[in-house]
């Protein structure tokens, strides 16, 4: 599950990497398209005043020469294309119009001029919906030079935007299609980086396990030994006896260590058999609660349960009963190490807004800083590591809690203030 989480967050990290360079690409190569359009069609409105202040300006030289009088005749409108239409208002206020297909956008151009509505040089795009059908056009107004008049102009660029909308529906696919192929080789590469990883992993898991059942020998022989030698411990001297004591109580953190360790390696190896049974965890609050109860007294702390005597639907669920039981010493036996004499440990019962059992541990020690928060389940980490290595506390209580809570689909949210104890809150899964 950790190697396929890390391989999940590696694919949307490089997922995302080349889904950003592909949707950049797709993007300008859009872009560029659109500009290299509109480029075209402002030049092709400039090429079709240039010839309208052309035409005017061959009507005043034949003007010049006497050939004709100007504006006394219609203009000549062969120099337009299929796609180009014009009305010309003349210095008399004379209206042309030049023939047309497009009977709905000469209607227009007619109703601007008639208003005298001027429309900006670069063009104006103008939507038409005739019979069904959309027709775009770049539309403008220009004034002649020598007292020509003013005329309006359009040219239409409807298969201009076809093939944008065209291009961007393919573009679209296209980026569909090249985000999904990204996705997966983003996740097939990401499996093959996790290979050594596995591998190198596995070999931990390996040694880790094969130590500490290695170690287990040698020091319940060693942890024999000392309990045979305390039998005999008033009739040695008080600094042997000293050394003695201090024997014992490493050698029973190296004990807690170990077992630790080989838990830890089970869990990670998947080699730990778990079995499933319907549990009543205010029943297994109890029996941690009797437990312990000799340690708080030892250390003078307050130790209270605040749970309910008849059970109900909502005190049972399912999962494991001895990593259940695990997990709720872990957390006693960390909230009491790290309370004060006469401070005061709780444990409560209840049940969240979605009907969830939900299992509260607060103190009133140490606290824990809230930059440190979020490391607390790892795996060897302590807040405080001389006072840790004091109380023979080695980093990895936290960590087992942390697996147990992960293989029972169990939530947790810790709240601590320093000076003012902790607060763990932990959510489980209903029957």
């Amino acid at each position: 599950m950790m190697f396929e989480r890390t391989r999940k967050q590696l694919t949307i990290f490089f997922g995302s990497i080349l889904g950003v360079v592909i949707i950049l690409i797709t993007a300008f190569f859009y872009l560029l398209l659109q500009k290299t359009l509109q480029h075209n069609e402002i030049q092709k409105l400039d090429d079709l005043k240039n010839k309208m202040a052309q035409q005017w300006e061959h009507r005043v030289e034949e003007q010049a020469k006497g050939i004709r009088q100007v504006d006394r005749k219609n203009v000549e409108w062969i120099f337009l294309l299929s796609d180009e239409l014009i009305v010309w208002v003349s210095p008399d206020q004379k209206t042309q119009i030049s023939p047309s297909r497009y009977t709905s956008m000469s209607n227009q151009l007619l109703n601007w001029s008639q208003r005298y509505e001027m429309k900006r040089e670069k063009g104006e795009r103008f939507y038409i919906d005739e019979s069904g059908k959309r027709q775009t056009f770049l539309v403008s107004s220009q004034i002649l030079n020598d007292v020509g008049g003013v005329y309006w102009m359009a040219i239409d660029i409807s298969s201009n935007e076809a093939l944008l909308r065209t291009i961007r529906l393919i573009l679209m696919l296209s980026t569909v299609v090249l985000l999904s192929i990204a996705i997966w080789l983003a996740y097939f590469f990401a499996g093959k980086a996790m290979v050594p990883i596995k591998k190198s992993y596995a070999r931990q898991v390996e040694f880790t396990t094969n130590a500490s059942h290695e170690l287990r020998t040698p020091l319940s022989v060693i942890h024999s030994s000392v309990e045979l030698l305390e039998e005999c411990k008033d009739t040695l001297p008080e600094f042997e006896q000293h050394i003695l004591d201090s024997l014992q109580d490493e050698v029973k953190r190296m004990i807690r260590l170990v077992e630790s360790l080989l838990t830890l390696a089970r869990s990670d190896s998947k080699s730990l058999p778990i079995k499933m049974d319907k549990i009543n965890i205010v029943q297994v609050s109890h029996q941690m609660y009797q437990a312990i109860q000799p340690l708080a007294l030892a250390k003078g702390i307050i130790l209270k349960l605040d749970a309910p005597v008849i059970e109900h639907e909502l005190t049972f669920i399912h999962g494991n009963l001895d990593q259940i039981k695990q997990l709720v010493y872990i957390l006693l036996d960390n909230a009491i190490k790290y309370t004060p004499p006469g401070g005061q440990v709780t444990i409560t019962y209840l049940t969240s807004q979605d009907d969830r059992p939900t299992l509260q541990i607060a103190d009133s020690g140490i606290g824990i800083p809230k930059e440190e928060l979020a490391r607390i389940f790892e795996r060897f980490y302590r807040v405080d590591k001389a006072r840790s290595r004091e109380l023979g506390g080695a980093g990895l209580g936290l960590s087992i809690a942390a697996d147990i809570l992960t293989s029972h689909s169990a939530y947790i949210h810790v709240t601590s203030e320093e000076g003012k104890g902790s607060l763990f809150e932990i959510e489980f899964q209903p029957e």
